[in-house]
């Protein structure tokens, strides 16, 4: 009989404690939510022109958790004339201290200019991915044509 309990006893705190992750992580809310952005004033946007001298990216915590840490990595999806894919640039990360921490990354342009083409930021709370933004780098030129 006691090893019956233990069995049931045990099967019930599991349950339970699955339980209580999914109420902590609501299905509608999410980790944490970013913006790009040309400046530190913050005007969202996804396109750069390449000779931006950093591209920010403002993030605020919805659910976090105090000890949680916000990872960015920032990625070239196809640049440049060889089309480079899925190349990491750099990353960086910080530590949350409370559910709505918020903060900024940001990442310099290298030396000659950003080469054109597609970009993206993958951010992560722990080893989770919580967002991801897409951008472009377009030339500093627009051509008109008649």
């Amino acid at each position: 009989m006691s090893s019956k309990f233990s069995v049931i006893a045990v099967a019930f705190i599991a349950i339970h404690a699955s339980a209580h992750e999914v109420v902590a992580q609501s299905p509608g809310k999410k980790l944490l939510h970013a913006t790009l952005a040309k400046n530190r004033d913050g005007e969202p946007a996804t396109k750069f022109r390449s000779d931006s001298a950093k591209i920010y990216t403002f993030w605020k915590g919805d659910t976090l958790k105090a000890g949680d840490q916000i990872r960015a990595v920032w990625i070239a999806e196809g640049i440049g004339y060889t089309r480079l894919k899925d190349a990491k640039i750099t990353e960086a990360s910080v530590i949350a201290y409370k559910p709505d921490d918020d903060g900024i990354f940001s990442v310099a342009r290298p030396k000659g200019g950003w080469p054109i083409g597609n970009y993206r930021l993958e951010l992560y709370v722990g080893n989770r991915l919580a967002q991801t933004l897409k951008f472009t780098i377009e030339s500093d030129v627009t051509v008109e044509v008649h």
